[in-house]
């Protein structure tokens, strides 16, 4: 009977990831950590599995680590605050010289990203099995047009303005969701391997959507992108192997690849934009291709007193060969005007997290997290709807153990502003007198619950 209950349990716990919201992220477009514990201590972990959570999305190696049956849920509460700059020359019949300039703020709210996991260690102690539905990525904007100015000197946002003269509204929403079947063994006492299975789903809208064919229309030299604002969804595939180490009386050494995650291309049916065309507004459909970066990692931990665990991690994220995200040499534009890729370089982050235990019902947590910055400033335009740029982290939390069997965890984590500014680019290149300028800082609150039994099921 407690199986059938447990079967269920975990079923409807992973349906329910399947509405994650989106949300703009830490280390590239990846949150910095998953669940309460695992963010509180900056997202280091590869060494130190203290979380189920963390566990599943770093190093299933630490499965290992896990009494008999384990179960946690995680909610996070997340904030990302975003504006977007822009200054141009005004256009004809504005005086030369006139130049327009503003700034918009995206609309910001607390979005939630859950996460579940749940882990069975077999009888032998040798092997642990796993199952995680994750929300660990995602971006997102929401910038109204701008007004096309009544008068000189009135302030708009350039970058804003309507199409053909601008982007127009912008928004963007992109949700990654991981399910990820693992198994952890024990090799030896104090050498542990895992693998893991990852089935990911993700959904994605934009407007307008550059990375389409633009409608140009030669007589009046305008150029007008579609909307993908209708959500598509697509799955991807892929894989992550670990190992862990435990170096008597000196601590823990983990490592971690997870490959690329290989999606089928998103597909939008949309129509023609351009009103001087006459196929406007007829139907067209168009697709782009986005994956997810492979990552390795490697961790150290320490365990420098009984009542005190520390932990650094050292994490490398190859976006630049990834579809969706590479661009050609040539710029970010194809020869028919759409956007080849964001263009974004590979990135390391580092991690450092802290576990204090001054009673026994008591743990405290606390870590800091730095990220490279992915988009380079000079295409901060081609990133105005995916600007993942905040670099320093900071966190903490508390965790308190109820009864011997659960445990809840409270954490906090702020990534400091961070700006980045380039030129407008247009068809040929960038335009000389402008700039974009993308700013970021985001907040976030996490309750996790954890359940823990260690006899038979």
């Amino acid at each position: 009977m407690f199986r059938h209950g447990l079967f269920g349990l975990v079923m409807i716990c992973l349906l329910s990831l399947g509405a994650v919201p989106r949300a703009a992220a830490t280390d590239g477009h990846f949150l910095h950590g998953v669940g309460a514990i695992n963010s509180a201590m900056g997202g280091a972990g590869i060494s130190t599995p203290e979380s189920l959570l963390g566990t599943f999305n770093l190093n299933p190696a630490g499965l290992i680590a896990f009494d008999r049956l384990r179960m946690e849920f995680s909610m996070e509460m997340f904030r990302a605050d975003r504006s977007v700059s822009s200054s141009a020359p005004a256009p004809p019949p504005a005086p030369a010289g006139t130049t327009l300039s503003g700034s918009t703020d995206s609309k910001a709210n607390f979005v939630p990203i859950p996460a579940f996991g749940v882990s069975y260690k077999l009888p032998k102690n040798k092997i642990t099995l796993g199952l995680a539905g994750i929300g660990s990525a995602g971006f997102g904007v929401d910038y109204p047009a701008s007004a096309v100015p009544a008068a000189p000197g009135d302030p708009v946002n350039p970058i804003l303005l309507p199409q053909p003269n601008g982007f127009g509204q912008v928004y963007s929403d992109y949700t990654l969701l991981k399910i990820a079947a693992s198994m952890g063994i024990a090799a030896t006492e104090d050498f542990w391997l895992g693998v893991a299975l990852n089935v990911d789903r993700a959904t994605l809208s934009v407007i307008p959507m550059p990375a389409a064919t633009p409608d140009f229309d030669p007589a009046t030299n305008t150029a007008f992108y579609p909307s993908a604002g209708a959500t598509d969804g697509a799955f991807g595939i892929g894989f992550q192997v670990g190992l862990l180490y435990r170096i008597k009386e000196i601590g823990f050494f983990g490592a971690s690849y997870t490959s690329e995650q290989w999606f089928k291309p998103f597909e939008w049916n949309s129509s023609f934009a351009n009103p001087n065309l006459p196929n406007f507004g007829q139907p067209r459909t168009f697709s782009f291709k986005l994956n997810v970066p492979a990552v390795v990692g490697a961790g150290f931990g320490v365990q420098a007193i009984p009542q005190l665990l520390l932990s650094a991690d050292f994490k490398y994220y190859f976006y630049k060969k990834t579809a969706g995200f590479e661009i050609p040499a040539s710029g970010p534009f194809n020869p028919d005007g759409s956007l080849a890729g964001f263009g974004w370089d590979n990135i390391y982050s580092i991690a450092f997290g802290m576990k204090g235990e001054p009673h026994d019902i008591v743990a405290l947590y606390a870590g800091y997290n730095f990220s490279d910055n992915p988009v380079p400033d000079n295409l901060s335009m081609i990133n105005v709807a995916a600007p993942a740029i905040v670099q320093h982290h900071i966190s903490f939390g508390v965790g308190i153990r109820a009864t011997k069997k659960f445990e809840i965890t409270a954490a906090y984590y702020h990534a400091f502003k961070n700006s980045g500014t380039g030129p407008i680019w247009g068809p040929t290149g960038p335009i000389d007198g402008t700039s974009v300028t993308n700013t970021l800082n985001e907040h976030s609150v996490l309750l996790q619950f954890s359940f823990v039994n260690e006899g038979e099921i």
